[in-house]
């Protein structure tokens, strides 16, 4: 029994990242997306200067920039290309400092319903695959998606 194919096959998905996105980094390289199916992803952040924080570490707000667009991308291979739904909870538990490596965020998602969905992200290092971080992320999915 083969996978479903995704609302939107990778090209598509990449380029929809490209035009509705800009600034989260695929355009430049700041994110890559690196894996990608129905309903799974994976991104990786390189390591870059502009996401160190003192310790020195990447930063918490760019972890959290990865799993949660992440959970974008996995989301919009479920219900297509829908750049309103938004993000309405994200919790994270951070695991470890993450330390001056790639991050490597693999996310699926748990539950896809009519107006909400839940995924999760789980970010590590690049480097030895130790996990730095885990999120749950709710998305709030608008009605002319339903």
């Amino acid at each position: 029994m083969s996978a479903a194919a995704p609302a939107l096959d990778r090209a598509a998905m990449e380029a929809f990242l490209r035009r509705e996105y800009p600034h989260a980094g695929f355009n430049d390289g700041r994110l890559v997306l690196a894996e990608y199916a129905r309903g799974r992803c994976r991104v990786v952040l390189p390591l870059d200067e502009r996401n160190i924080r003192p310790g020195p570490s990447v930063s918490g707000p760019a972890m959290m920039l990865l799993g949660d667009v992440s959970a974008w991308i996995a989301l919009l291979s479920v219900i297509g290309p829908v750049p309103l739904a938004v993000t309405s909870n994200l919790a994270v538990s951070f695991l470890r400092p993450a330390g001056l490596a790639d991050l490597v965020c693999d996310c699926r998602t748990l539950r896809v319903g009519r107006r909400l969905a839940v995924m999760l992200a789980e970010l590590a290092r690049g480097s030895d695959g130790a996990e730095v971080a885990h999120m749950t992320i709710t998305y709030a999915i608008p009605d002319a998606a339903a």
